[in-house]
């Protein structure tokens, strides 16, 4: 992550209130091994299916299953300080990167813009 993008996210986190004592932003390395080949479910935060459950397979080679609400296939891959997913029909495939806070047992999921895309509650 560069000097920039920290700084961003950290003001990101603060404008948008997401930002607690507790919260601490997970490294790319920390993100795969909390879930790589592992089944994430979780609750969409924003848009027309707030609120609704998830179900995120991100597999260790690089091809990820979105199930529930949402259905599509699509690719993942690490960053530094974030994951970036491309999906088949979410967002007409173009990709995004998310940073990704824990906050507790949880993992919130950031957009871009500081928002919660998505709180994660399980990896198994």
């Amino acid at each position: 992550m560069t000097r920039f993008q920290g700084i961003f996210l950290a003001t990101g986190l603060a404008l948008f209130g997401v930002a607690h004592a507790q919260d601490q932003v997970m490294s790319g390395e920390e993100i795969r091994a909390a879930w790589s080949d592992k089944t994430l479910t979780g609750t969409i935060g924003a848009g027309p299916h707030a609120g609704k459950s998830i179900e995120l397979q991100l597999k260790a080679d690089g091809t990820a299953v979105l199930s529930g609400t949402l259905t599509d296939t699509g690719t993942w891959r690490i960053q530094a300080q974030s994951y970036c997913a491309t999906w088949a029909q979410i967002r007409a495939g173009q990709e995004r990167c998310f940073a990704v806070v824990r906050r507790g047992a949880d993992m919130l999921v950031l957009a871009p813009d500081g928002s919660i895309n998505t709180t994660i509650t399980s990896a198994r």
